[in-house]
């Protein structure tokens, strides 16, 4: 045999393989565009929103709080705490019992520059939404806010309100503190995951100021109760609940745009490290278009499971009929956009004690003001201060609670789930710490003072 005839049959070979290959791809194409288009038609007959103009915002320019927002992000100055790491700065802030004097004269003049930022904040907080970038535009190419800068600014913002309350200027402090979590609200009408642990961060801060202005100065009851109907953990659940929707959505957008050969949509994965060419999409496709119906299934669940307490979704964990079943091997383009909830999930719940803890310590002070002591137990304080007694989030039991003749303590045991003796550290460097992990409102009693 020649080799030109070796050259020929091997060309026939692979020109048969070629062809047999094209025909599986081309069967398989078909087969899951049509397992797609019957994902797509039963959830829009359900009513789910399958593009993100669907869930876009409603804001006109004259109520848009961003445009204050995008005039602020400039003008904020970090240069006197730049040397501290954020893990340092959150114990310096709010670990120890008093502000560290060093760190507090870092702080003060960081704070005077920045004032001009608080005041735009604060504009930025009446307007009724807040639309930072264009919904005209694919989903994945929707501006985004300096998220470090909205956390420090909020932060300072924070520290701000504990320094003016030390000065005697409790109630300005306590409308700082205000104003700052509407801002961050408005934050919050883009439902963008991102924008979400901006949030939790942000408010983390928000209220952990409000609790060491709550524990150093004696309130009045109309203004506990006024703080006591705002943190309201439902709300916040609901919200969270709309991020894990968008996810979903931007997902769904990514997927159908490669299936169409969308360059916006290869770009934004390729942001995502995952790069790849035309050809390889179009040879994927099939594959892709299961992705797609998978990780929307996915993503129904953590809708689902969004939507219910941190300690609920670990009872669902632990049923052998709802194990997750892994993300299949070859599925590496869409389900790289399956966000980690989980670990979001946490850290909603630990914001979650933090607000609870917060509510039950103020009205134990209502109680105290009410009836000369502290209650002997939380369910004391329902109906008339609470409308329920506050369950930890991390383990779905009465959070717990201790008041003796030196000191008030009230806590969630939090990620670990162990009781730490209400030990908290803010330098957070793990996300499920092995101890002193405990979420707690603290006062210290003076007997001298009753």
């Amino acid at each position: 045999m020649t080799i030109r005839n070796i050259a020929i049959k091997a060309a026939i070979v692979l020109l048969v393989i070629l062809i047999l290959g094209l025909s599986a791809r081309a069967v398989l194409n078909y087969a899951t565009g049509r397992k797609l288009r019957g994902f797509l038609e039963r959830a829009k007959a359900d009513g789910l929103p399958l593009a993100h103009q669907e869930i876009a915002p409603a804001c006109d320019d004259a109520d848009n709080g961003a445009p204050l927002w995008k005039a602020a992000e400039p003008l904020f100055v970090r240069s006197s705490t730049e040397k501290y790491a954020q893990s340092r700065m959150m114990e310096l802030i709010f670990g120890a019992e008093s502000i560290d004097e060093t760190f507090r004269a870092a702080l003060i003049p960081e704070i005077e520059r920045n004032r001009r930022v608080f005041d735009f904040i604060s504009e930025a907080s009446r307007k009724p939404c807040f639309r930072y970038g264009d919904w005209t535009k694919p989903y994945y190419h929707i501006g985004q806010p300096n998220a470090i800068i909205l956390i420090q600014a909020v932060r300072l913002l924070g520290i701000d309100a504990v320094f003016k309350a030390e000065s005697g200027q409790v109630q300005e402090a306590l409308g700082q503190l205000r104003f700052g979590m509407n801002f961050v609200r408005r934050l919050m009408d883009e439902p963008f995951l991102v924008r979400s642990l901006v949030a939790l961060a942000d408010m983390k801060s928000l209220l952990i100021c409000l609790r060491r202005i709550s524990v150093d100065h004696d309130l009045d009851a109309e203004t506990m109760s006024a703080w006591i109907e705002e943190l309201d953990v439902d709300a916040w659940r609901k919200e969270f609940s709309r991020y894990a929707r968008s996810e979903r959505i931007f997902s769904l957008e990514v997927g159908l745009g490669l299936v169409r050969g969308d360059k916006a949509a290869r770009r934004a994965l390729e942001s995502a490290s995952i790069k790849g060419k035309r050809l390889f999409y179009w040879l994927v496709r099939p594959v892709l278009k299961s992705e797609i119906v998978w990780t929307q299934n996915r993503f129904f669940e953590v809708e689902q499971q969004a939507e219910i307490p941190f300690y609920g979704v670990k009872e669902v964990e632990r049923e052998p009929a709802r194990k997750k079943e892994p993300l299949p091997w070859y599925f590496k383009t869409i389900g790289a956009l399956l966000a980690n909830f989980e670990a979001t999930h946490l850290k909603e719940a630990a914001f979650e004690a933090l607000m609870l803890t917060t509510k039950a310590g103020l009205a134990c002070e209502i109680y105290k003001d009410e009836n000369g002591r502290y209650p002997g137990s939380l369910e004391a304080l329902v109906p008339e201060i609470l409308d329920e007694v506050p369950l930890d989030p991390f383990t779905g039991k009465p959070l717990t609670y201790r008041a003796d003749d030196s000191e008030l303590i009230i806590y969630s045991f939090g990620s670990n789930g162990r009781d730490d003796g209400g030990r908290t550290t803010y330098a957070i460097n793990q996300l499920v710490a092995e101890k002193d992990d405990d979420w707690t409102w603290r006062k210290k009693i003076d007997p001298k003072a009753d």
